[in-house]
């Protein structure tokens, strides 16, 4: 029986793609990623089918599959229960860069969390994608949350001039936080090893 040694394939959301690419080349990860785009979110029926065909072309090159996404469409346990397919733990993006206790102590208190990707796409996520327009921006959001956290990797200058428009038609404060990529790193590690050794049982 021939085992295979290389690396699982990483399959990512184009959220952690800056992020991930950092610490490529930092040589904390040696990962081959491929990435799908984060507005796939808003679409679950589609995100499932590409991970779908993702995850199939893979599995016909015998290739272990790392998924860096959260619980982010219907069939991601499915996915995930499959001999050589593991995911990063976390419910979400934001989970997967805070950890679990940072990330559930502050939706306990509120806080929507903007990732530098969709800070950027603020516009097209709230308007375009959630339907979000006029007053009813700020009534559903304040209703929802206290505050708007961006969470700051430390990949590139934060977009003040975007958060500062997204606070002004969400109506809701900004706050900037420094996160660490250790936890996506750690998390991106852990699945890496667990998909190169889950027979599926």
């Amino acid at each position: 029986m021939t085992t295979d040694s290389r690396p699982p394939r990483c399959i990512a959301c184009s959220i952690f793609r800056r992020e991930i690419e950092s610490l490529q080349a930092s040589g904390a990860l040696d990962l081959a990623v491929d990435y799908l785009p984060s507005m796939l979110h808003m679409a679950p029926d589609r995100l499932d089918a590409r991970l779908t065909t993702s995850l199939t072309e893979a599995e016909a090159q015998g290739q272990k599959v790392l998924i860096a996404f959260g619980d982010c469409c219907g069939h991601m346990e499915d996915f995930r229960a499959k001999p050589g397919i593991d995911r990063t733990e976390g419910i979400n993006c934001c989970e997967i860069i805070l950890g679990r206790e940072a990330y559930r102590r502050l939706r306990r208190e509120g806080a929507f969390f903007l990732m530098p990707e969709w800070a950027l796409a603020w516009r097209q996520v709230f308007m375009s994608q959630l339907g979000l327009l006029g007053s009813n921006a700020k009534t559903f959001m304040q209703e929802m949350h206290t505050r708007l956290i961006y969470l700051d990797t430390g990949i590139q200058p934060v977009p003040w001039q975007a958060l500062n428009e997204a606070s002004e038609y969400l109506g809701l404060p900004v706050e900037v936080l420094p996160v660490s990529l250790d936890p996506l790193l750690a998390s991106l590690r852990e699945a890496a090893r667990s998909a190169s050794h889950h027979d599926g049982q």
